[in-house]
């Protein structure tokens, strides 16, 4: 069972392990943070764990259900998280080739981590990348597979 905290007049669910997470209308906004990464790090935690979270607080506070399934918002939330951490790896990397090089690879990796520090999800009316990862979706035994605990 997950925990959380409320800040209702935010409109946001926090503290889970100190993540943000925000509810909209078709949309919930999760913060790609460390304490994200952390929370999938640990045992026993993942993004199947989160999703099937999100999608029922979702419900409970607005009072529908939020049209994603918890694969795709799952699928969703691994990419984004790690991505970042990709990117990130490659940005410290760049230390290591030629100097236009790396800066060029660097300004690459800084663009990257910028769109994945606020994670998007929503329906397909109001999100027009959810066809990636309901895309994907075929694929989630593979992918879940990889990232092992996370998943």
């Amino acid at each position: 069972m997950i925990n959380m905290t409320y800040t209702e007049e935010k409109n946001k669910d926090c503290s889970l392990e100190n993540i943000t997470i925000t509810y909209c209308d078709r949309l919930v906004q999760i913060t790609c943070d460390d304490a994200l990464k952390n929370y999938l790090e640990a045992p026993g935690n993942g993004a199947l764990q989160l999703s099937a979270h999100i999608l029922a607080e979702y419900k409970k506070r607005r009072e529908s259900e939020l049209n994603i399934s918890q694969d795709s918002l799952a699928i969703e939330i691994l990419a984004h998280v790690y991505s970042d951490s990709f990117a990130e790896a490659v940005s410290a990397a760049g230390s290591h080739l030629p100097a236009v090089l790396g800066r060029a690879v660097h300004k690459l990796m800084k663009q990257v981590m910028l769109h994945t520090e606020i994670i998007d999800c929503g329906e397909s009316a109001v999100d027009n990348n959810r066809w990636i990862w309901d895309g994907l979706m075929p694929f989630k035994n593979i992918i879940y597979g990889i990232l092992g605990d996370r998943a």
